[in-house]
């Protein structure tokens, strides 16, 4: 499944790529940057509108240093899916449980540097794992190849782990994505820079669904 990111710098930004993806997908990732995790700043959270009136599926990526203090404001904003970053807090399974206290989806992203020998541990404990295809802060990237390697070796350890990818998708990019089995697959630029992203969104999942394992 293509899931469209809406990565915005400001409420502008954010509310000219949230009315042009909100019709064309039923689940939406929304980005969230604190300027310390990674360099780029993100629209607010306190800027978000209440989500729960579009009756949609939205997740949460958490850029940001300390996402438990973010954990409860998002389940009241209508998200129903956080993702957080292993080396963005000193205790991942603390979070986890956190999360899934309040009855949200849990789920651990790494950046390409984090080793998967790392998570194995957590891997019983979040509902799944979002591997970064780039460094994470920055729109226009191209996917890092060693990404693929990443998959299968996640796959190794865990057949059943739902993996979801971050970063660097295009068609050409999807496909080999798609072949590795990867159940989720976010888009940020390439959908909403497209001339007509409902058009381009519909490519990327008939591509997905032709070539998924």
């Amino acid at each position: 499944m293509i899931i469209p990111t809406i990565f915005a710098h400001n409420k502008k930004e954010f509310s000219q790529r949230f009315q042009k993806l909100l019709p064309i997908s039923k689940n939406l990732q929304i980005d969230f940057m604190d300027g310390k995790f990674v360099k780029s700043k993100s629209i607010s959270l306190s800027n978000i509108p209440n989500l729960k009136k579009y009756k949609k599926n939205f997740e949460a990526h958490l850029m940001v240093k300390n996402p438990d203090n973010y954990l409860k404001k998002l389940k009241k904003k209508g998200f129903n899916k956080i993702i957080f970053h292993y080396i963005s807090t000193n205790d991942s399974e603390k979070t986890i449980k956190k999360i899934k206290q309040l009855k949200l989806s849990a789920w651990l992203a790494i950046n390409p540097q984090v080793s998967i020998k790392k998570i194995i541990p957590l891997l019983q404990k979040a509902d799944g794992i979002l591997l970064m295809g780039v460094e994470p802060g920055k729109e226009h990237q191209l996917l890092i190849p060693s990404i693929y390697k990443k998959i299968k070796a996640l796959r190794r350890i865990n057949k059943k782990i739902k993996v979801q990818i971050d970063g660097g998708v295009n068609d050409k990019t999807l496909v080999l994505l798609a072949k590795l089995g990867v159940n989720y697959i976010n888009s940020g630029s390439y959908i909403s820079d497209s001339k007509n992203p409902g058009q381009t969104l519909k490519k990327l999942n008939n591509l997905y669904e032709k070539y998924k394992k």
